[in-house]
C-alpha cells in the first residue's frame, strides 16, 4: 500500500509545484502540466473515474505540449549559430523592471473602458539594464480619471489642448513635468505671460502605454469631458498593428472597421470573445497569457496584412479629423517615422505622409532626424529603450509651439 502511495504523493507534489509556478510566472504551460499530473493522481486514487480521466489526461497533455512548443518556438527561430568567439559584443545586455517599483504591476493596471489603463495613484517606475545601467527612475502620477496628471496645467482654464497617443505621449521613463503636455503648457504660458489678450492654457494628457490611434478616437467619442481648442495626436506607423488588434496587449481595447467612405466605425472590442473579458481577473490573466489562445486570436480576430492595417490606421486618423471638425476644434498630427525595415508591404513613411496630407490633416514631422534610424541618442532614454528622453519631448514640444504660433 505504501509503495503505491509514494508515486501518488510525488505526482501530487509535482502538480502542486507546477500550479504554484503557473500562478507566479503566469505560465499556462505549467498550469496544463500541473493539471495533467493532478488528473493522473485522481486516476490512481479513484479507479471508477479512470476511463473518463484518461480521456481528459490525453486532451490536457496535448494542450500542454502545444503550449510548451509555442513558448519555445520564437527562441528556436531566433537562435543563431555560435560564432565560437567569446567577445563582449556577443554578450546579451537586456533591460528589466526593478522588483521594488510599482509601475507595470497588477497594482498599476486594470481593464477599463478603453482597454488596459492605469489605476489612480502615484507609482514608482524604475527600469535597469543587466550591465548596471539605470534606464530611468521616476514617478508616474495618475489622476482619478485614469490618465496622467500634468503639474500646474490641470485646472480648468480658458484654452485647452488634448494630447492623444501612446507611451510617447504619456511620457514613459520621464517625470510628470518632462512630458510633451507639460512642456507645451509651460512654453505657451511662459511666452505669453503678462499679455493682456492671453488666457491661461490647460493641457490634458490622454496618452497611455501601448495605446493606439483607435483608443485616441474612442476617448474623443466617449462621455469624457474632452472639449478643447486643439487636439494633438502623436503617432507613428507602428500604431497600425494596434488599430488592427494584431498586438496581444490590445485585448479589450475598442475595435474599428474600415468603411467604404475611408472612415472607421466602432465594431466591438479587440481580440474579444466576450466571456474572456468578463472572467475573474486571475483567470483572465491566465487565459490571455496562453500561446494557444493568442494563436487562435491571431487567426480569427485580427488583421495580419500590413497594408490593410495601415489603411485602417489612416481611416482612424481621418475619423479623428472628422470628429474634431464636428466639434469645431482643430487637429494637429505629430508624425514620427518608422524604421524603413519596419515596412513589409507597399507602404513607406512618405506614402503614409502623402495620404494624410491628401486628407487635409495638419502635419508636423517630429522624427527629429531625416530617418528614424539616425535619431541621436540624446533624444531617447537609452539604447535599450527608445522612448523619448526629456530633451526629446522638449524638442518636439517646440515644434508644436512653433506651429501654434503661426
Amino acid at each position: 500500500m505504501i509503495k503505491k502511495l509514494i508515486p501518488t504523493v510525488i505526482l501530487a507534489a509535482l502538480a502542486a509545484y507546477l500550479f504554484f509556478n503557473s500562478y507566479t510566472q503566469r505560465s499556462v504551460a505549467s498550469f496544463l502540466w500541473g493539471a495533467s499530473f493532478g488528473l493522473v493522481v485522481i486516476a490512481i486514487l479513484f479507479s471508477f473515474l479512470r476511463n473518463t480521466v484518461v480521456v481528459l489526461i490525453s486532451l490536457v497533455i496535448t494542450l500542454a505540449i502545444a503550449e510548451s512548443a509555442l513558448g519555445y518556438l520564437p527562441a528556436i527561430m531566433a537562435k543563431k549559430p555560435d560564432s565560437g568567439i567569446n567577445t563582449a559584443k556577443d554578450k546579451t545586455v537586456f533591460a528589466y523592471f526593478d522588483s521594488a517599483q510599482t509601475y507595470n504591476t497588477p497594482a498599476y493596471w486594470h481593464l477599463g473602458e478603453f482597454g488596459s489603463q492605469p489605476k489612480p495613484g502615484i507609482f514608482t517606475a524604475k527600469k535597469v539594464a543587466s550591465n548596471g545601467d539605470v534606464l530611468y527612475d521616476t514617478f508616474f502620477t495618475i489622476g482619478p480619471d485614469g490618465f496622467r496628471v500634468t503639474p500646474r496645467y490641470g485646472d480648468k482654464q480658458s484654452h485647452r489642448i488634448n494630447f492623444l497617443g501612446d507611451s510617447f505621449t504619456f511620457g514613459e521613463g520621464v517625470a510628470d513635468n518632462q512630458t510633451m503636455a507639460y512642456y507645451v503648457g509651460d512654453l505657451m504660458n511662459s511666452q505669453h505671460l503678462g499679455a493682456s489678450k492671453w488666457a491661461p492654457l490647460q493641457v490634458k494628457n490622454y496618452g497611455i502605454h501601448g495605446w493606439g490611434i483607435h483608443q485616441s478616437l474612442a476617448v474623443l467619442q466617449s462621455d469624457l469631458d474632452t472639449k478643447a481648442n486643439l487636439n494633438f495626436v502623436l503617432t507613428a506607423p507602428w500604431h497600425a498593428s494596434r488599430v488592427a488588434c494584431a498586438d496581444f496587449f490590445t485585448l479589450g481595447s475598442p475595435k474599428y472597421r474600415l468603411e467604404e467612405s475611408g472612415l472607421v466605425k466602432r465594431d466591438g472590442y479587440c481580440r474579444s470573445f466576450g466571456w474572456v473579458e468578463h472572467s475573474p481577473k486571475a483567470l483572465r490573466g491566465l487565459i490571455t497569457s496562453s500561446k494557444v489562445f493568442n494563436l487562435i486570436q491571431d487567426s480569427l480576430l485580427v488583421i495580419n496584412d500590413q497594408d490593410k492595417q495601415i489603411q485602417l490606421y489612416l481611416g482612424a486618423l481621418r475619423t479623428i479629423q472628422q470628429e474634431a471638425k464636428q466639434r469645431g476644434e482643430q487637429l494637429v498630427v505629430g508624425f514620427i517615422k518608422a524604421d524603413d525595415a519596419w515596412f513589409v508591404g507597399s507602404y513607406n513613411n512618405d506614402k503614409i505622409l502623402a495620404e494624410l496630407k491628401k486628407s487635409g490633416i495638419q502635419m508636423i514631422d517630429m522624427t527629429l532626424a531625416d530617418k528614424n534610424e539616425n535619431l541621436k541618442p540624446k533624444f531617447y532614454v537609452h539604447e535599450l529603450d527608445k522612448h523619448p528622453s526629456s530633451l526629446g519631448n522638449l524638442e518636439r514640444s517646440k515644434l508644436l509651439v512653433q506651429k501654434l504660433d503661426k
